[in-house]
């Protein structure tokens, strides 16, 4: 399951997850994000119970997108431990996702 949230649940959902986190950075204008966005629900529950998957709006949230330098969109970035440590811009594909999700949860 993906979960929007905001930038007022963003450190309980995010920074203070015991799972890895996955944190989708997009808009409701932009063609990359909605297909990103199908790839990441599919992703989502293959890697249910083993990583978060939340998606943010930067429209909604600007102080968390500045926060984060979230540019261009979509923009990925993957937490582990409160700390982000990877960062991926543009339309990733399903292959490739799954490959960087792997890496961190094998702590590569």
């Amino acid at each position: 399951m993906v979960t929007e949230i905001t930038g007022q649940d963003f450190d309980e959902e995010v920074l203070k997850s015991d799972l890895p986190v996955f944190a989708c950075f997009t808009t409701s204008q932009c063609g990359s994000c909605f297909a990103l966005c199908l790839v990441v629900e599919g992703l989502a529950k293959e890697y249910e119970g083993r990583m978060k998957f939340v998606t943010v709006d930067v429209e909604a949230e600007p102080k968390l997108t500045a926060r984060y330098g979230i540019v261009p969109l979509p923009a990925v970035l993957l937490f582990k431990h409160s700390k982000p440590v990877a960062k991926l811009v543009g339309f990733q594909d399903k292959w490739s996702l799954r490959n960087r999700l792997d890496e961190l949860l094998q702590g590569r």
